[in-house]
């Protein structure tokens, strides 16, 4: 008798399967080489290649993307203006992609958001801190990590690695790295290639 086995896509573990609903999920392209699979009696979750022996297998194509194969993003949305309405329309769109442009211009229109309203809460003798710059980093927190993730996406990273930023230097160094590094130029599981 046959073990069940296991497999993790996107970081949620799935199972129990037959070894016969593991091929089909491997015909269809759920589980490629590199989704990790564990089974009783292995010591870890191994690759799929890796856990059939057949380590020089060729990749298996891509999953197809949850998205439905269109990229989601306003037409100007690589523009100054356009990624400001693109990145509060998309605000908990946290499964397709940005370009480097669309991160980038949403992170200007933060920082200024932020001085100006320093300089207001300033001027009115509340501190560089006071309520108004709160609530406008209120209203610029969700789609803030929204548009990072999906930069991320973008790379073909997942969005875990923001968490990055909780390391002081290093982690945010990697992740300027990341969010200046170009824009995969194939689809991939977070959806089509983004419009430049």
């Amino acid at each position: 008798m046959s073990k069940d086995w296991y497999y993790a896509v996107e970081g949620t573990s799935n199972g129990p399967i037959s070894e016969v609903e593991l091929k089909e999920l491997v015909a269809v392209g759920t589980i490629r080489s590199d989704t990790l699979v564990w089974q009783e009696g292995m010591a870890d979750w191994l690759p799929y290649a890796r856990a059939q022996g057949t380590q020089s297998a060729e990749p298996l194509p891509p999953r197809t993307p949850s998205g439905g194969g269109h990229d989601p993003a306003r037409d100007d949305a690589n523009t100054f203006m356009g990624a400001l309405k693109d990145g509060f329309a998309r605000f908990v769109d946290f499964k397709t992609r940005s370009t480097r442009s669309q991160y980038w211009w949403f992170t200007l229109w933060s920082i200024i958001v932020s001085v100006i309203t320093g300089v207001i809460d300033l001027s009115l003798g509340m501190g560089d801190t006071g309520p108004i710059g709160l609530m406008a980093s209120l209203v610029f927190f969700l789609p803030s990590i929204a548009v990072a993730i999906r930069r991320l996406h973008d790379i073909g990273r997942t969005g875990w690695w923001m968490l990055l930023v909780f390391i002081p230097l290093i982690g945010w160094i990697v992740l300027i790295v990341f969010y200046c590094t170009k824009s995969e130029p194939t689809p991939n599981q977070w959806g089509p290639e983004p419009q430049h």
